[in-house]
């Protein structure tokens, strides 16, 4: 996401001109796009500071009801990948921009995403504890009779995608 168009200090309250051309070149959204999240965002922040407390309030609208409880490292996981500066809040504008990141159509940009919130650490590589740690946390948030544990993924060692698929779709189907 980068700081490039973020100007140290700012908290974005007022959109003057300035901000929302920033916001336009850095998302590509409509001035009302932009307008609609700014008012939801500091109805939730107050301050345009947004805690780790307040994320799953934000996100509300793009986590099925009833999943939140389940989701609290994935949670954990995307503030630190939001929060580009590593001050331990999300500003408007690194908000702004992680919508954009979650209603994307680039492959690339959804894998340098997802790169950035299983990378916990932000240390550039993923461990397998990390990617442990989300696998568990989404097989908690998608829980249903029919899905593959990740215990016995992780377990049996790592196995090209489509043996996984054929040997789930086998067990199903018995």
């Amino acid at each position: 996401m980068g700081n490039l168009l973020r100007k140290q200090g700012e908290f974005y309250k007022t959109l003057n001109d300035d901000l929302l051309a920033r916001c336009r070149a850095i998302t590509g959204f409509t001035d009302d796009e932009i307008l609609n999240e700014h008012i939801k965002f500091f109805e939730v922040t107050g301050n345009g500071r947004l805690k780790k407390s307040h994320m799953e309030e934000l996100l509300g609208d793009y986590i099925p009801p009833g999943k939140h409880k389940h989701i609290k490292y994935l949670t954990d996981c995307i503030f630190s990948a939001i929060d580009t500066n590593n001050d331990g809040y999300i500003d408007f504008l690194e908000y702004l921009t992680s919508i954009k990141f979650f209603q994307t159509e680039s492959p690339i940009d959804k894998a340098d995403f997802v790169f950035r919130i299983i990378d916990k650490n932000g240390d550039k590589q993923i461990t397998r504890k990390e990617i442990e740690r989300i696998l568990k946390c989404l097989e908690e948030y998608h829980k249903t009779s029919s899905n593959i544990s990740v215990t016995s993924v992780m377990s049996n060692g790592s196995k090209p995608a489509a043996e996984l698929v054929r040997g789930h779709s086998q067990k199903t189907s018995s």
